[in-house]
């Protein structure tokens, strides 16, 4: 028997078998459309070159390499125009045409990337940099031999980033872009333009940058209520910036060298507040200013039409976004100049308004050989023959605009706003709206099935939006698109049936040593432990599971109130308890903490028989569960459209609970929220509790006045008495609600009380 071809024929069925399987250490994101691996490596050393086709950009796209192996390598190849061997070589090839499609072969005579366009060879460089990363793995510059032909699914794969609320500095924009650009990503939204703060300089309007750009500082007030522009130099604190021509153009070459177009978003009709206090003649009052301009007047489409003159200007892709979302349309029903100029075009309601303006403006947009695009409200009333839709509510506006042969971006937010919280703990960073994590987003498919088959080339592609009410800087930043970014880059560029979300869950293993080594503020809410409980009603035991969203990692954990560390105990599998505890968790990774830690306690005082009897009726809206909601061992985070809030408006909460049976208890809790910069619900002016064995007979363990807190972030508050231990068969809870809202708030009229889970021990 000749075992040295016995040999070769065992590892060539090895490599067939793994051929169409990209090795897990590998970590390319998105993934590749088509890859398939072969025996043998070629190792970059320093007699390797770079070989460039004379039709490309040689100094751009050579230095994209040279400086990755400087930086990880201390390598710098020389450049040459003459194929040999031993090269990287980017060579033009017609065989590659699709746009940003490229091939990559490594093999014996070094690493050949095809491509048509510049663009395609900047990807295939992309996923070479990764193919070498991070150094945790890649200790030399060794390349497996392997043949990728890739191309992207979507041609619109975009973030927009909000600039309006939180001025964010020019080089901070430029870390945002590189992120994008090292994901293939190529649209970058730049929202520029909203009723809280002006950021682009116009030549020949030159208070909304002197003013539009700075607002005042009112105490504790958010940016967007009783919104005032002022000055720099005006006296107490001010807020603000924006960017100067020069600002721009150089932020759009830096986008142009790594292939991205940046879309300026120049709002209009509403949210325009800055711009009209800067210029009231626009606005249907002058008094009041709504923010939404007056569609009556001429001298407002020639406002506008001048600042789109100098936008185009700037911008050299073919995309201007208009906004047109959310306009108050109020103040043109009672504005003289929008009756009559509805009477002169025959139109009926607002939204035919609306209509008209938006028309009007794309109209002009289009003389500019620019294409208009708008949020889906640009629907109402009629959508302008050649504008594109970005659909933000959902997907229904983005199914409309298609069937009805309008080109469209989908960006719903859910899942795609990254302004929304990405983890459940309450040690997450402020963010706004509802919960999008990684493998929702990962999970999202562009196209919809109700879009008619021969319509769904309309659908451009996808784009995820960060609004920064709550995002103050880079870091913020970071944290909101990492990992998120990385999941819709998968999403939009890799095909549908090449996408598998366990193995983008072992690729982020080793995108986080990547994103460590870059210096990013990726989150770890993905791998903050999260929890189930169930009760076995033979063995009367409780039993809880820990786990992650990626299910990566070690969880580690404490019952007796320390935070755990390496020598903690290792979650292995369900932990079983028949009295309460205090767990702390925390995923770890690579022995260092990941995420946020899990702290709770755990009753085991509730059982079946358990029964709550409400003086006064929680709200069905409300219910969090029902009457067993308050010991089910799900615990509200700090939102307030938790499902497992239980919420009471004006009325007391007032509860008798019968535990069922006599509990030797030492201590009664539980948890209160507030939030008044998003809600009406408040903490309670006083929490009563009291236990009783007989039913009858209640002894007072808790009788606290509760101190108003006016702070405007959501507060979850755990209010609880210890005492000494003694038998119980019976606790009375009463928290006082307040009724009516106080002056200072926000609101007007009543207040809600949110009360969830009772813990006992």
């Amino acid at each position: 028997m000749d075992f040295s071809r016995l040999t070769q024929i065992i590892l060539l069925l090895v490599v067939t078998a793994c051929s169409n399987t990209e090795p897990t250490k590998m970590g390319v994101i998105p993934q590749p459309n088509e890859i398939n691996y072969h025996p043998g490596t070629f190792k970059i050393n320093d007699k390797t070159v770079i070989v460039v086709d004379s039709s490309f950009g040689e100094k751009q796209l050579t230095e994209e390499i040279n400086s990755f192996l400087r930086d990880n390598f201390n390598t710098q190849l020389e450049i040459s125009r003459s194929t040999q061997d031993n090269a990287i070589h980017l060579v033009k090839s017609m065989e590659v045409a699709r746009n940003g499609a490229y091939s990559l072969t490594v093999g014996g005579e070094g690493v050949v990337i095809k491509a048509s366009t510049d663009q395609g060879i900047f990807y295939g460089i992309q996923t070479l940099v990764q193919m070498l990363s991070p150094k945790t793995e890649v200790k030399e510059p060794v390349l497996n031999y392997v043949q990728i032909n890739d191309a992207p699914a979507y041609e619109w794969r975009g973030m927009m980033l909000d600039v309006s609320r939180h001025f964010v500095p020019k080089d901070s924009v430029k870390k945002v872009i590189d992120i994008l650009a090292m994901h293939k990503m190529n649209k970058f939204h730049w929202h520029l333009v909203d009723g809280i703060g002006w950021r682009i300089q116009i030549d020949a309007y030159p208070e909304l940058t002197n003013k539009g750009a700075w607002r005042k500082v009112k105490g504790d007030k958010k940016p967007w209520e009783d919104f005032e522009i002022t000055s720099k130099d005006a006296e107490g604190e001010v807020y603000g910036g924006f960017y100067t021509k020069e600002d721009i153009r150089e932020i759009v070459a830096y986008a142009k060298e790594r292939y991205i177009d940046v879309i300026p978003e120049i709002e209009m009709p509403g949210h325009s507040e800055a711009a009209l206090q800067c210029y009231p003649e626009f606005s249907c009052d002058t008094e009041v200013i709504t923010g939404v301009y007056c569609a009556g007047n001429d001298g407002t489409f020639q406002f506008l039409q001048n600042i789109i003159s100098e936008v185009v200007e700037l911008f050299p892709n073919e995309y201007v976004h208009i906004g047109g979302d959310e306009v108050g349309k109020g103040s043109w029903l009672k504005c003289d100049k929008c009756k009559k100029r509805m009477q002169q075009e025959n139109l009926q309601t607002a939204e035919e308004l609306q209509s008209y303006f938006v028309k009007r403006m794309e109209k002009f947009i289009h003389s500019k050989n620019k294409k208009l695009i708008g949020w889906d409200e640009i629907l109402e009333g009629g959508l302008p023959e050649r504008a594109t839709v970005m659909s933000w509510r959902g997907v229904e506006g983005g199914i409309e605009a298609a069937n009805a042969g309008h080109d469209v971006v989908m960006s719903p937010g859910d899942p795609l706003y990254l302004d929304h919280s990405q983890g459940k703990s309450e040690y997450e960073p402020p963010s706004w709206g509802g919960y999008n994590n990684v493998l929702k987003i990962y999970d999202f498919n562009p196209v919809p099935k109700d879009i008619a088959p021969n319509k769904k080339h309309h659908i451009l592609g996808a784009q995820a939006n960060l609004w920064t009410e709550q995002v103050k800087s880079l870091s913020h930043i970071q944290y909101m698109m990492l990992p998120r970014i990385s999941a819709l880059s998968e999403a939009i560029w890799t095909k549908v049936e090449k996408k598998n979300s366990e193995h983008f869950i072992n690729k982020l293993d080793v995108h986080f040593d990547r994103l460590d080594e870059m210096g990013y503020n990726y989150s770890g809410s993905s791998l903050t432990p999260d929890y189930d409980v169930s009760y076995n009603k033979v063995n009367k035991v409780f039993n809880l599971r820990l786990h992650n969203e990626l299910d990566l990692y070690e969880i580690r954990y404490t019952l007796d109130g320390s935070n755990p560390t390496m020598q903690s105990e290792l979650y292995s599998g369900p932990i079983e308890y028949t009295t309460a505890i205090e767990l702390n968790a925390m995923c770890f990774r690579n022995g260092e903490p990941i995420g946020f830690p899990l702290k709770k306690m755990f009753s085991t005082g509730f059982g079946d028989q358990c029964k709550v009897t409400y003086s006064n009726a929680y709200n069905e809206t409300y219910s969090g569960g029902g009457d067993k909601a308050l010991f089910d061992n799900k615990f509200a985070i700090a939102r307030g459209d938790d499902p497992s809030w239980q919420g009471i408006k004006e009325k007391d909460f007032e509860v008798l609970i019968d535990l069922g049976s006599v509990n030797e208890l030492s201590y009664v809790g539980l948890n209160f929220f507030q939030d008044i910069g998003a809600t009406s619900v408040m903490l309670p002016t006083k929490v009563i509790i009291s236990i009783s064995k007989d039913g009858e007979n209640f002894k007072t363990v808790l009788d606290e006045a509760i101190a108003t807190q006016e702070k405007r972030e959501p507060i979850i508050k755990h209010i609880g008495s210890n005492f000494e231990k003694q038998d119980v068969s019976f606790i009375k809870i009463t928290a006082k609600n307040r009724s009516e809202l106080p002056e200072w708030h926000l609101r007007k009229g009543s207040a809600w009380l949110f009360v969830d889970e009772v813990s006992v021990k």
